[in-house]
């Protein structure tokens, strides 16, 4: 049975950093508590220029310039209470360490989109309690500060797809020569399963796995009304239109 915060088994989620990742975190670790606490009150400004370090404001693009699938298929996968709680997901998290309990292993996460956005642009080295501390008040912040939304928007301009491709706008552009308004069904699935482990996940050279991937999503999504039941094994056979070979 298909669930939120769904993680593959046997698959290492942890995607190598990259050289803007490496730049933030360590920008991040060297920050003094007077300007932690200073980033608190003016939080929007510290957000825009976070996602400005992570992506260029010409690789960004609005709500309107993204495909409603591609949406629906983030939320079907990432965080299906997503419009439903807040920056955190209590009963997800409850929820997640029973499953991961009783298999034993990980099989479930527990970060909302909110906290992983939070991650994705102050990104940190440290896994201390203050710093988690830090994390969830950043992402009540974020819920305070933009709409729901406007938060699904900033995650999508702002997550690594792999390939070198940051943010939603890279992403449609390079696997598909396309932009982010006119992504088709099938390949909004295929995107929003590469951030778990986009290496693994790299439709160029893994096309097996990355269509696997894309079932999963598509099964999520029909699960939670996104599309209907009957529609998964079309989009899945339904053609990509993937680029040859990615740009360098």
């Amino acid at each position: 049975m298909f669930s939120g915060y769904h993680v593959d088994k046997g698959i290492d989620t942890k995607a190598p950093q990259t050289a803007i990742e490496q730049h933030i975190e360590s920008s991040e670790d060297q920050m003094t508590r007077s300007q932690r606490i200073a980033r608190l009150f003016h939080f929007r400004q510290a957000v825009s220029e976070a996602l400005d370090k992570r992506v260029p404001p010409s690789q960004q693009v609005t709500s309107k310039g993204i495909a409603q699938s591609m949406k629906d298929a983030l939320v079907a996968t990432e965080d299906k209470r997503f419009y439903e709680h807040g920056a955190i997901d209590t009963f997800g998290i409850v929820r997640a360490l029973y499953t991961n309990v009783v298999a034993g292993q990980t099989m479930e996460g527990g970060s909302t989109i909110t906290q992983q956005l939070v991650k994705n642009l102050f990104l940190s080295s440290k896994r201390i309690l203050s710093r988690k501390m830090e994390e969830v008040l950043l992402a009540f912040l974020m819920e305070h500060d933009y709409s729901k939304d406007e938060i699904i928007t900033m995650y999508l301009n702002s997550i690594y797809y792999g390939n070198n491709y940051y943010g939603i706008k890279a992403a449609a552009k390079g696997y598909f020569d396309t932009t982010p308004a006119e992504l088709t069904i099938p390949q909004a699935a295929l995107l929003a399963g590469l951030p778990q482990a986009p290496t693994y996940y790299n439709p160029f050279t893994n096309l097996r796995e990355a269509k696997n991937r894309q079932r999963i999503v598509l099964g999520l999504m029909a699960e939670q009304g996104y599309i209907p039941k009957d529609s998964v094994e079309k989009y899945a056979h339904e053609s990509l239109h993937l680029r040859k070979t990615s740009e360098e």
